[in-house]
């Protein structure tokens, strides 16, 4: 009998778990794998939602193998659902953790589950997602209002409802923790639908080549893959998607924190004085926030200033008969730079 072993990261910051990610598909074929965990130097939340859907994926596409976990003892990872959401029967299940002392664990969400809300009540799915993110925001921070609450709910929001609007997935998943000293939180979200490329090439007046093409034109103000030049807007819908969603959360990111997005075979990572492109394989969507509050007295400001600079890239846009990839790509640079 021919055994490997698959070694997670015990970093689990970017690169490493990026990378991770991409070469366990590259293990070779065996009749059984050995999963070590190792002892964990650094979890964070993006780090171990996407290392636990990655691992997942692998169990699931060789179902004639014997899967062994090994070193599997560390009680956070096991409380925040992660041996779980790799398909383990070790410690809680994915949501089970109420989520306190500022975290919310691996949780998945089937998009069902908000559409047969939102009929229950007879409202719209957008305010559904809406109080779902306050209430996730709440909990995350220990804190009823304020302008971090804000922050996090309109991000959490616009995020969620880009994978009901958008990707066909049947879930959403995401993980987030806060650290108050530093009045930071990350927050990891994936999904497994159709990906940007795809949901972007209806607009017919956006050239995509690549999906790297796809992720610089998806953070546009004003691009999207159902409103654009040619379509009837409704004006007394306040939850037809606008575009502005991504451009807006990327900019929240870019006050002192950081922001990463990918698709299909490329992702996008955004911090101040530095654009950054990674290879990775993923049928679907991920996202990272790092946002950070310790500046922001009212968030309200603060997005109306980010959506006046987008009013005005986005009239840039409009007047395009087609928007080229390269156009996007250094708008978003100048954009997310800004202080």
């Amino acid at each position: 009998m021919h055994t490997e072993t698959i070694l997670v990261p015990k970093d689990y910051t970017l690169e490493p778990v990026l990378a991770f990610a991409a070469a366990i598909h590259q293990t070779p074929p065996a009749d059984e794998y050995i999963v070590d965990f190792q002892t964990p130097h650094y979890l964070t939340p993006f780090g171990m939602l996407y290392a636990s859907y990655a691992i997942h994926a692998f169990l699931a596409a060789h179902p004639e193998a014997k899967f062994t976990p090994i070193n599997y003892e560390n009680y956070y990872a096991g409380h925040m659902g992660f041996f779980q959401a790799c398909g383990f029967d070790v410690g809680k299940a994915p949501g089970e953790a109420a989520g306190s002392e500022q975290y919310l664990p691996i949780t998945i969400l089937p998009v069902e589950d908000l559409q047969a809300e939102a009929r229950s009540q007879m409202i719209e799915v957008g305010e559904v997602i809406e109080a779902h993110s306050r209430e996730l925001a709440k909990v995350l921070t220990h804190q009823s209002t304020g302008a971090l609450v804000d922050m996090l709910t309109y991000s959490l929001r616009e995020m969620i409802r880009n994978v009901v609007e958008h990707s066909q997935s049947p879930f959403v998943a995401y993980c987030a923790q806060y650290q108050p000293h530093k009045k930071q939180a990350e927050i990891g979200i994936l999904d497994v639908g159709v990906g940007i490329r795809t949901s972007l090439s209806k607009n017919p007046h956006l050239t995509l080549e690549s999906d790297r093409d796809a992720l610089n034109l998806a953070l546009m103000p004003g691009i999207s893959g159902k409103m654009f030049k040619g379509v009837v807007r409704n004006a007394y819908d306040p939850w037809q998607n606008s575009g502005y969603g991504l451009y807006a959360v990327s900019r929240l990111c870019g006050l002192g924190g950081k922001f990463l997005i990918g698709s299909g075979d490329a992702a996008l990572s955004l911090k101040p004085e530095e654009k950054k492109y990674h290879p990775i394989q993923h049928q679907g969507v991920l996202l990272r926030l790092n946002l950070c509050s310790k500046d922001i007295k009212t968030l309200s400001t603060v997005l109306a200033q980010i959506m006046r600079e987008g009013d005005a890239l986005a009239k840039n846009l409009t007047g395009m008969e087609q928007i080229e990839a390269s156009t996007a790509s250094r708008m978003l640079s100048s954009e997310f730079m800004k202080k």
